[in-house]
C-alpha cells in the first residue's frame, strides 16, 4: 500500500475539479455531479484556431493552451508552454496521440490541481496541468499516466456520463459503464459494495478509495510504474488490468518511454 503521494487529479467529486464541456447545445439531462464546472470554445484570431476553454472550481491562473493536431502542438511554443509540452511528449505515447485534443496550462500551487482531463467537444480529451509543479517531474509524469488512463477507460465509446437510471451497464456515480469493459468487470469485481466494504489494504493509496474509476487509474499507474505494492486485492486488481490487451499494451509503451525497467522497477 503507497500513501506517499500527495495530489489533486482525475475526475472524481471528492476533488471536485472536473469540468463538462458545452459548445453551442445544452446538455439534454443536467451534467452530472461528477463533472463540476463548465467549458465554452472560443474561437482564436487569424489563426482561426479553436481553443476550449475550462473553468475550474478553484481559482487558477491560466497560462495558455496547447490544440493538438495529428499528435503535435498545432502553434509553436516557448516558456512554460513549451517545458509542459516537453514533458507531455515525452509521457504521451504515441499509440494514444488521437486521444489528446488540448493541452490546457494552468497554475496554482505545488502538489494543488496538478492535472485533470475533462472530454473535449471536439473529440478526444483536454489534459491539464499546473506549472507549479514542474520542478516535480515525476509527479507530472504519474499523473499524465493517471490521466491518460481515464482517457482510455471514460472514453464514449465504453463509458457514458450521467446515465442516471438509463443505465444497460454497469451503474456508478460517475455514470454507466458499458458491459463487458474493464472499468465495469473492476466495479462489480472490486466495489461490489462501495468503498465502506474495503479494507484500506485493498488500495494501492488512500485517493484509489474515492470511487471506482479511480481506484482503476490509481492501480493502473501504480502497475504501469512500478511502485512497490502488496497485498492479495491489489494483485488480483493488478492482474486483471494486465488481461486487458488495450492496457496491457498502454503500460508496456509508456515504461518504455519513461524508462521503466523490466520487471516494472523505475531506475529513478
Amino acid at each position: 500500500m503507497i500513501t506517499r503521494r500527495v495530489r489533486i487529479t482525475g475526475l472524481s467529486i471528492a476533488v471536485g475539479i472536473a469540468a463538462y464541456v458545452n459548445v453551442t447545445d445544452p446538455f439534454v439531462n443536467e451534467p452530472p455531479e461528477t463533472r463540476v464546472g463548465t467549458a465554452g470554445v472560443v474561437l482564436g484570431d487569424d489563426t482561426a484556431r479553436i481553443v476550449e476553454r475550462v473553468n475550474y472550481r478553484q481559482d487558477v491562473e491560466r497560462i495558455g493552451d496547447i490544440v493538438i493536431v495529428d499528435g503535435r502542438p498545432r502553434d509553436e511554443l516557448s516558456g512554460e508552454l513549451a517545458a509542459i509540452w516537453e514533458v507531455v511528449d515525452a509521457t504521451w505515447p504515441d499509440s494514444h496521440r488521437d486521444e489528446l485534443a488540448q493541452v490546457s496550462v494552468v497554475r496554482e500551487e505545488p502538489r494543488g490541481l496538478v492535472g485533470v482531463v475533462h472530454p473535449s467537444a471536439t473529440g478526444g480529451w483536454i489534459l491539464s496541468l499546473d506549472v507549479a509543479d514542474l520542478d516535480d517531474r515525476p509527479l507530472i509524469e504519474e499523473t499524465i499516466v493517471h490521466e491518460l488512463s481515464h482517457a482510455v477507460t471514460l472514453d464514449d465509446d465504453v463509458f457514458r456520463f450521467g446515465a442516471g437510471t438509463d443505465c444497460d451497464g454497469v451503474p456508478m456515480s460517475l455514470g454507466c459503464a458499458a458491459e463487458g469493459t474493464i472499468l465495469a468487470q473492476f466495479a462489480t469485481r472490486f466495489w461490489p459494495g462501495g468503498a465502506q466494504a474495503a479494507l484500506p489494504a485493498d488500495f494501492v493509496n488512500d485517493y484509489a478509495a474515492s470511487a471506482p474509476h479511480e481506484d482503476l487509474a490509481e492501480t493502473f499507474t501504480a502497475w504501469a510504474l512500478g511502485w512497490p505494492v502488496e497485498g492479495a486485492t491489489i494483485e488480483a486488481k493488478i492482474e486483471m488490468l494486465a488481461a486487458d490487451p488495450e492496457l496491457a499494451g498502454l503500460a508496456r509503451d509508456l515504461r518504455v518511454r519513461l524508462g521503466v525497467g523490466a520487471g516494472g522497477v523505475s531506475p529513478r
